[in-house]
């Protein structure tokens, strides 16, 4: 695959850097779902990548091979698109043909909007989350009083008993 001829290439980041540097971790789980004129065609596979940046990349250097088998069969290929969605489903981005192939047409920066959006995701779950604990917290409070008053009263029933030993 050529790499020439796909603008969204470039110097390696920071970010690819340490991912490779720091201690193995388990990397996230990227699908590449293609979008077509006709529908949709879901990637059940996907790919293990360093980050949503690298997945970006990867998408547009397989944009132009991709595209000149579609021109081979008689396929428009500025129609199509590739979704990426992390592990879980959620997309992430959107990659249009048309973003790498029209030579006027500058690619906007990834994921901006899906960064918005996965960060006020994350900020509810997490709300949601916190909100869970409290309650859970709350009635672990109850539980243990009742428990304290359980446990004072067995003391004091154990006192009144004649057979009762101290330990």
């Amino acid at each position: 695959m050529s790499t020439t001829d796909c603008r969204c290439t470039g110097p390696i980041t920071l970010s690819m850097m340490s991912a490779r540097t720091q201690p193995r971790q388990q990397m996230p789980h990227f699908h590449f779902h293609l979008q077509t004129p006709d529908g949709w065609e879901q990637d059940e596979d996907g790919l293990e990548i360093v980050n949503l940046e690298t997945a970006y990349l990867n998408a547009c250097r397989a944009i132009p091979d991709m595209a000149a088998d579609m021109i081979r069969r008689g396929q428009q290929p500025m129609r199509f698109a590739f979704e990426i969605a992390d592990a879980g489903g959620l997309v992430l981005m959107e990659v249009p043909f048309s973003e790498v192939l029209d030579k006027d047409r500058r690619p906007r920066q990834p994921a901006q909007a899906a960064w918005g959006r996965k960060a006020r995701e994350e900020i509810a779950r997490t709300e949601r989350l916190c909100a869970a604990i409290e309650q859970n917290q709350k009635a672990l409070s109850a539980t243990l009083q009742t428990t304290r008053e359980l446990m004072a009263r067995a003391r004091k029933v154990g006192a009144q008993n004649p057979w009762h030993v101290p330990s």
